[in-house]
C-alpha cells in the first residue's frame, strides 16, 4: 500500500474527509449486509423447525397411519426366573402352559492339565513329539484336518482349530487347552480325533484326547458309509483332490485379479497426479510458489523425523522394537523420495510453462494440458481393457465355485484330463489319509463298545475285566479326574408349549408370535403360565407420545409467529460487533433470532394446516368422531397459556394436572372399543401426513421434504453476496477517486506556494 501524507500543504485531514465522502456508500453496503444477516437468521430458524416437522411426518405420523401398528401385545409369565417371554403383534390372546425339559448347551472340551511350564510359544517337540500327525476336526458335520509338525507352537495349533470353525485357546496360567463350539445345539457340536495312533498319542500329550458319544457316532457313520459303498473312500479322496486342483486354479485367477486391480489403482493414482499437474500448470506464480514451499516444508519435516527415528534406532536395545522402528524409518524415507520426485516434477512444469504474467502463458499451458490429457486418455483406455479382463476372471471364479459344488464327473470334465492325475503322489496321499481314518475309527469304536460292555458289568466284573476297563478308560481319555480332560456334548433345548414339543439349538424359541427364552428347567409336573392380551398401556403411551411431540412443535410454531418485535435491534456489522462484549453480543443476537419468524406468512400457513387437519372429524361405522370423542381437546382460548392454545390435552392423563381429574375416555376406547379407536386415529394420522406431504413437495422455490422456500432464500443470499462484492468495488473506486483529487489539490497548492515564494523574493520580501 502506498504511503500518503495527508494535508501536508493544505493543512486539512484529507483522509478523514475522504472517509466521510465515501461513508454514504459504506452505509448502503452495511444495509445490504444487515439484510443478508437477517436472512441468515431466518434460514437457520427454518432449518431447525423444518427438521422437527419432518421428524413428526416421517416418524410418528408415518407409523400411526397404519392400523397394524396399533396391534400391540402385553404378555406376562408366572416364573420369570425360569423363562422370559415377549409377544409380537401376531400373538394370540389367552393363557398358555410352558414346560422346559432341557437347555441348549455348546460343546466344550476342557483339556487335561499339562505338567510343565508351557506357553503359547511352546513347540510340539517339547512334548516329545517328532515328525508329523494329522488331526481330524468335524464341526456341524463339516470335516477338516490339521497337519501338525514338531515345530508347530501351541498358538499356531489353536489358530488352526479356530480356522476349522471352533473357539480355541491355551491358558498358560492353568496349563490347559480350552476348545468350544461357536454356537449351542447338538448340530453345532464338534469332534476332534487323531487320524492314527501317532496323532491320538499327540492329542493325549496335549490333554485333548477324550472320546465322546459325538465322536463315536461320527466314526460309526464313517465306518458304515465305507462298508456300504466300496467307492466311498475313493470318492472322498477324489472330491478333496479335485477341489484342491480347483482351489489352486481359483487362487491363480484371484492372484491375477489382484495384480490387475493393483495396476488399475496405480493407473488411477497416475491419472489423479496428472490432473494435479494440469491444475498446477494453470495456477498463478504465487500459487505455484506456495505449492512448492508446501512440498519443501514437507520434505524438511520428514527429514527431521528421519533423523529422530534413526537416533531412536541407535538407542534401542530390544531387537523386536528396533525392527519395528526400522520399518517406520523406511516408510519415512519412501515418503521423502515421493515428495522429492513431486517437487522436481513441479519445478520442471513451472519452467516449461513459464510465468503467468508473461504473454504466451495460456498457450503453453494449453499445450501442456493437451499432452497430459492424451496420457490420461491412454491410461483410461488401459484401465477399461484391464477391467474387462477382471470381469472375465470374476466370471471364471464364479464358474469354479459352482464346479466345486458339483459331482466328480463334472469336476473332471471342467479341469480336463491334462490336470487330473489319479496316479499322482498327491492323490495317493489323500487316499491314504481317509484309509488311515477308517482304521482309526474302527479301532476307537471297537474300544468304546468294549468299554460300554465292561462298564455295564459294574461290581460283577472280574478283576481282569476291571483292569481292562481301566486300561480302556485311559486309552479313550475317559478318566474324568479333576485334572483330566472334560468333554461336554452340545445339546438342544427342548420345551413343551400347551403339550406340543419344540426344539431349538439355542435357548430362544419363536412360537406363534411369542418369543420365549428358557433359563432353567421346570420340575417334572411343573407348568409355567404365559398370559397374553392387548397392551392397553403400550397403545395409550404411543398416542400420548404423539401428542407430546405435536404439542411441542405447534407451541414452538405459535411462539415463533407471535414473537415480540426486535424493535430497534438491527443486525450488526463486524465493526459494530467488535464494540460489544461477548455477553452483550449474545443478548443482541438472541433478540434478533427470536424474532426471525415473527408474523411469517409461511409459518402461519403450515401451522393453520396442521391445526385444521387435527380438528377434522372422521366416520367410523356410520358415526362421525373427532378427537374430543376420545377426551382429547385443547384447553380453550381463555384457559390455555400464551402460545399453547393449539396444544391438545388427554382427559385423565395423570401427568397433566389440567385434565388429570377428568374421565379417561381414551384408555376406555383402547380397551373396550379398539376397532373404533384404531380406525379413527389411523384416518386422523393419514390425513395430517398427506397434508404435510403436499406441503413438502418440491417446487422451483423449495426442495423436497421442505415446508419453506429454501431454494428462494438461498438465491436471495447469493444475490446479497454478489451485491456486497459489487459495493466493495464501488467504494474502493470512489476512495481512489477522492485520493487522486485531493492529491492533485495538494500538488496545485504546493505549486502555488512555490510561485508565491519566488514572487516574494523578487519583490524583496
Amino acid at each position: 500500500m502506498a504511503i500518503r501524507l495527508s494535508g501536508m500543504i493544505s493543512g486539512m485531514d484529507t483522509d478523514a474527509m475522504i472517509e466521510e465522502l465515501v461513508s454514504a456508500y459504506s452505509k448502503k453496503k452495511d444495509n445490504i449486509y444487515r439484510d443478508q444477516k437477517s436472512l441468515t437468521y431466518k434460514q437457520d430458524a427454518w432449518k431447525a423447525l423444518n427438521t422437527k416437522i419432518y421428524s413428526l411426518y416421517s416418524g410418528t405420523l408415518s407409523s400411526l397411519r397404519f392400523s397394524t401398528n396399533y396391534n400391540k401385545k402385553a404378555t406376562s409369565i408366572s416364573d420369570t426366573t425360569k423363562a422370559t417371554v415377549s409377544a409380537a403383534n401376531t400373538a394370540a390372546d389367552g393363557t398358555q402352559e410352558l414346560q422346559i425339559k432341557s437347555l441348549a448347551k455348546s460343546g466344550y472340551l476342557t483339556g487335561a492339565k499339562l505338567n510343565g511350564d508351557y506357553s503359547g510359544s511352546t513347540k510340539m517337540s517339547e512334548l516329545g513329539f517328532t515328525g508329523q500327525a494329522r488331526i481330524n476336526v468335524t464341526v456341524n458335520g463339516k470335516e477338516s484336518y490339521i497337519d501338525v509338525s514338531d515345530d508347530m507352537t501351541f498358538d499356531q495349533f489353536t489358530t488352526k482349530i479356530k480356522d476349522a470353525g471352533l473357539n480355541a485357546n491355551f491358558d498358560a496360567i492353568n496349563g490347559r487347552f480350552f476348545i468350544s463350539s461357536k454356537q449351542s445345539g447338538a448340530s453345532e457340536d464338534f469332534s476332534i480325533s487323531g487320524n492314527n495312533d501317532v496323532a491320538n498319542e499327540l492329542l493325549k500329550n496335549l490333554g485333548l484326547y477324550t472320546v465322546s458319544t459325538t465322536d463315536v457316532s461320527a466314526y460309526k457313520s464313517y465306518i458304515d458309509a465305507a462298508a456300504n459303498d466300496s467307492e466311498y473312500i475313493t470318492n472322498l479322496a477324489k472330491t478333496e483332490y479335485l477341489n484342491g486342483l480347483l482351489a489352486a486354479e481359483k487362487k491363480s485367477v484371484q492372484d491375477d485379479n489382484a495384480a490387475k486391480n493393483k495396476t488399475i489403482s496405480e493407473n488411477k493414482a497416475n491419472i489423479a497426479e496428472k490432473n494435479n499437474e494440469i491444475s498446477f500448470a494453470k495456477s498463478s506464480d504465487t500459487a505455484k510458489d506456495e505449492a512448492l514451499k508446501k512440498v519443501s516444508d514437507q520434505i524438511d519435516d520428514l527429514n527431521t523425523k528421519i533423523t529422530d527415528k534413526q537416533a531412536a534406532i541407535d538407542a534401542e536395545t530390544d531387537d523386536d522394537k528396533k525392527a519395528t522402528l526400522q520399518k517406520e524409518l523406511e516408510e519415512l524415507q519412501s515418503q521423502v523420495t515421493k515428495a522429492t520426485e513431486q517437487k522436481t516434477k513441479y519445478e520442471a512444469i513451472k519452467a516449461e510453462v513459464g510465468s503467468s504474467e508473461v504473454e504466451g502463458f495460456d498457450e503453453k499451458v494449453a499445450t501442456f494440458e493437451e499432452g497430459k490429457k492424451s496420457e490420461i486418455t491412454a491410461l483410461e483406455d488401459v484401465n477399461k481393457a484391464i477391467e474387462e479382463e477382471v470381469k472375465a476372471n470374476n466370471e471364471k471364479i464364479t464358474t469354479i465355485d459352482e464346479t466345486m459344488a458339483k459331482d466328480i464327473a463334472e469336476k473332471e470334465t471342467y479341469l480336463g484330463s491334462d490336470k487330473v492325475d489319479y496316479s499322482s503322489a498327491e492323490y495317493e496321499a489323500v487316499v491314504a489319509k481317509y484309509e488311515e481314518k477308517l482304521t482309526t475309527a474302527q479301532s476307537v469304536v471297537n474300544d468304546y463298545n468294549r468299554y460300554e460292555e465292561l462298564r455295564a458289568l459294574g461290581n460283577g466284573a472280574s478283576e481282569e475285566e476291571k483292569a481292562e476297563l481301566s486300561a480302556l478308560s485311559n486309552k479313550l481319555g475317559l478318566n474324568q479326574s479333576e485334572l483330566g480332560a472334560v468333554r461336554i456334548t452340545g445339546s438342544d433345548a427342548v420345551i413343551y408349549l400347551n403339550g406340543a414339543k419344540f426344539e431349538s439349538s439355542t435357548n430362544n424359541f419363536s412360537v406363534n408370535g411369542l418369543t420365549i427364552t428358557a433359563n432353567a428347567l421346570t420340575a417334572d409336573n411343573e407348568k409355567i403360565t404365559i398370559t397374553t392380551s392387548n397392551d392397553v398401556d403400550g397403545i395409550y403411551n404411543m398416542v400420548k407420545d404423539f401428542f407430546k411431540e405435536y404439542n411441542t412443535l405447534i407451541n414452538e410454531m405459535d411462539a415463533s409467529y407471535n414473537a415480540a418485535s426486535a424493535g430497534d435491534y438491527k443486525p450488526l456489522t463486524e465493526e459494530e460487533e467488535g464494540e460489544l462484549s461477548e455477553a452483550q453480543l449474545e443478548k443482541w443476537e438472541k433478540k434478533l433470532k427470536d424474532a426471525s419468524l415473527r408474523k411469517d406468512s409461511t409459518l402461519n400457513s403450515i401451522a393453520s394446516l396442521m391445526k385444521t387437519a387435527m380438528s377434522q372429524g372422521f366416520e367410523v361405522n356410520g358415526e362421525t368422531y373427532t378427537l374430543s370423542s376420545f377426551g382429547i381437546k385443547t384447553l380453550g382460548y381463555f384457559n390455555a397459556a400464551d402460545n399453547e392454545k393449539g396444544a391438545y390435552h388427554i382427559d385423565g392423563d395423570k401427568d397433566d394436572k389440567a385434565v388429570s381429574g377428568n374421565e379417561d375416555k381414551l384408555r376406555a376406547a383402547i380397551a373396550n372399543d379398539p376397532e373404533t379407536f384404531v380406525s379413527f386415529f389411523s384416518q386422523l394420522s393419514s390425513n395430517l401426513y398427506n397434508k404435510l406431504n403436499g406441503k413438502m413437495s418440491s417446487s422451483s422455490l423449495s426442495s423436497a421434504y421442505t415446508v419453506y422456500n429454501d431454494k428462494y432464500m438461498t438465491k436471495q443470499y447469493n444475490e446479497y453476496k454478489t451485491s456486497l462484492s459489487d459495493w466493495d468495488e464501488k467504494i474502493e473506486k470512489m476512495r481512489d477517486k477522492y485520493v487522486k483529487q485531493f492529491a492533485a489539490m495538494e500538488s496545485a497548492l504546493a505549486s502555488l506556494q512555490g510561485s508565491q515564494t519566488q514572487l516574494s523574493q523578487l519583490l524583496g520580501g
